[in-house]
């Protein structure tokens, strides 16, 4: 379970790792201290994919991309989109996407880490030569995390394909000491116990047995660790190297994954070398563990197999009676367990506690529900198949409610319109009196005459019509003086000097002022004729925007319509898959208990057959 789960997580981690890197191609390229985002819509997708939610990153950027909107970043996004759909599954459009890519770009960043997602397709769709291929077309090296990944999936194709020398020799080639590494040497070891090489597979298995922790992820490097030391124990074991076997199984840690396979072998070496009493050590403490794990189980028959072996058989016979027991009690509950995995219950039970968020990545089933049903899934969680499954069921779920939320959308927007369609009816009257109320006609006729009185003025010099108020009553009455019928009498005689000086004074000011004044009136009255125009183009506007408000929300009518049965359609899609899924998993859980059903009545057969064994012998000795 460790090997499987930890590689699927080191292979999310990887993609999540190269993508980032991704993300910041351009201050690798022309060595800027940050990466600048050209386009919003680009930088929302990112956000996104930085806050891990990878569902609204992927079906944003596939609308934004289809739109033009990511165009300064279109090779980049491109190649973003391609990693989002292949953590989704969608290996067949993440490889047309690697293709195009390729096919397009000559940016060495570019293509050497398309070489890398293509060759991780092809090799999931099982195309080993292709995927060797593409794994070769690699130019350069890649960051650390997806080079070693890259030598990971080279030594399991050719794992895949029996070229074991070829890995073999990979392996020898590899710098460093990343846990893919080590991941690669434990399954190139176990290949070759398998094929009878048992020496040189045990050099590799005890290379990665006795292997230094480093990093951070110390408790799956433990794991790797204890594994190998298990495999390369029972490889000793079953030939007949019970000496090497007992020693290497004991660097096994005792509260480990794997120490309870570990305490059973160190017992068999013990009992090959027929030190029964020895043996009895680590099978009692392993008889008291979680009967789940099959060498528990098969503990329970071992202890009493040692007593019988040392002419203890009233307590062997006690034993094998107390496993009896325990194994008929087991069985009933598998049977309880068969019945709601073949009603579907068992599935969802295993998501019971889960938030039923969008998975993407990295999700994955980290713990059981305390639930005695599920706890015999515990093993087949541990398939990658089931895990995968459950992961598709998971987000075949999320992407149901995704769906239902929209259709509850559709009828609040439905709700929207129908609220602006009346605010609209409402409004439209008095809006339509309050603009009404605006003479644009007059308003442009003044101006039109203000505009003419103007350019008379500055055409004529008339320097009164553009004074002050002040001035132009002190000139008028200047001049009515002067056709008064007095003017002309003796006793306005000396009145003449004073009418004439002042009447040449105020000339004299207003001739002065005459260009500034000019100046100010034609700038006030263009900037009353561009604000008329302003005016007039917003009731455009909003003679347009009256106009097509009919319009636009038949037209949103018509497209929340339309995605209605798309909606319905879609969820429909999605029942049959749900349906299609819940029996693949049902399936392989009815599997998994009914060969754990098998293993129980196989133990509960051989404890009762040692048991009348026992019976026999301690009768006829008695007789």
């Amino acid at each position: 379970m460790l090997r499987r789960l930890h590689r699927s997580r080191m292979a999310e981690a990887a993609t999540a790792a190269f993508l980032s890197l991704l993300l910041a191609a351009p201050v690798l390229a022309d060595g800027t201290d940050g990466f600048v985002v050209e386009d919003l819509h680009y930088g929302e997708v990112l956000f996104h994919f930085y806050q891990q939610d990878y569902f609204t990153a992927l079906t944003n950027l596939a609308a934004y991309r289809e739109l033009g909107r990511v165009s300064h970043h279109e090779a980049e996004a491109e190649l973003l989109q391609g990693g989002l759909m292949l953590s989704w599954g969608q290996h067949v459009e993440a490889g047309k996407i690697f293709e195009r890519l390729l096919a397009e770009s000559e940016d060495p960043y570019i293509r050497n880490r398309t070489w890398f997602y293509l060759g991780k397709v092809r090799y999931q769709r099982g195309f080993l030569d292709e995927a060797e291929s593409a794994f070769r077309s690699i130019s350069a090296p890649l960051p650390e995390d997806l080079e070693a990944e890259r030598y990971n999936l080279l030594a399991r194709i050719y794992l895949d394909q029996g070229r074991f020398s070829e890995a073999a020799e990979l392996l020898s080639d590899w710098e460093g000491a990343t846990v893919w590494a080590a991941y690669a040497r434990f399954n190139l070891g176990v290949a070759l116990v398998r094929m009878g090489e048992l020496d040189a597979g045990a050099a590799l298995l005890n290379q990665v047995g006795t292997m230094t922790i480093t990093g951070g992820d110390h408790d799956e490097q433990l794991g790797l660790r204890d594994r190998a030391n298990v495999a390369l124990g029972f490889a000793y074991l079953q030939s007949d190297l019970e000496g090497e076997s007992k020693s290497v199984l004991q660097r096994v840690r005792l509260n480990g994954p794997f120490s309870n396979k570990a305490l059973l072998g160190v017992g068999w070496a013990d009992t090959a070398n027929r030190e029964y009493q020895k043996a009895l050590v680590p099978w009692l403490e392993l008889s008291g563990r979680e009967l789940l794990d099959s060498a528990v189980q098969e503990s329970l028959l071992a202890v009493p197999y040692a007593f019988s072996q040392m002419d203890a058989e009233p307590l062997a016979a006690q034993y094998y009676a107390r496993a009896l027991e325990i194994f008929g009690a087991e069985i009933q509950r598998l049977d309880s367990a068969l019945k709601d995995a073949g009603d579907g219950r068992l599935i969802n039970a295993l998501l019971a506690d889960d938030d039923l968020s969008m998975g993407g990545w990295y999700w994955q089933l980290d713990s059981l529900p305390d639930d005695d049903r599920t706890r015999y899934l515990y093993f087949t969680i541990a398939d990658h198949r089931f895990h995968e499954g459950l992961k598709s069921y998971r987000d075949l779920i999320a992407l149901n409610r995704h769906l239902d939320e929209w259709r509850n959308k559709l009828q609040t927007y439905t709700d929207m319109l129908d609220t602006r369609v009346l605010a609209y009816a409402e409004r439209l009257p008095a809006m339509q009196e309050q603009v009404a109320r605006f003479d644009l006609e007059s308003m442009q006729e003044s101006y039109e005459l203000l505009k003419a009185r103007s350019i008379a003025a500055r055409s004529d010099h008339d320097v009164v019509s553009i004074a002050s108020a002040v001035e132009q009553d002190q000139w008028t009455r200047l001049v009515a003086m002067e056709t008064n019928p007095v003017w002309n009498s003796s006793a306005a005689a000396d009145l003449h000097d004073k009418h004439r000086v002042l009447k040449g004074l105020l000339m004299w000011n207003m001739e002065r002022e005459f260009r500034v004044r000019a100046w100010r009136q034609d700038r006030n009255i263009d900037e009353l004729g561009e604000e008329i125009v302003r005016v007039q183009g917003r009731f455009n506007s909003l003679d347009a925007a009256t106009a097509s408000i009919p319009g636009t929300v038949l037209n949103f009518d018509s497209r929340i319509a339309l995605l209605k049965p798309r909606i319905e359609m879609m969820q429909g899609q999605l029942q049959v898959a749900l349906a299609a899924h819940a029996d693949y998993l049902q399936q392989l859980a009815e599997l998994e208990l009914n060969n754990q059903r098998g293993r129980l009545l196989t133990y509960r057969a051989q404890a009762r057959f040692a048991l009348a064994s026992i019976f026999d012998r301690m009768s006829a000795s008695s007789k």
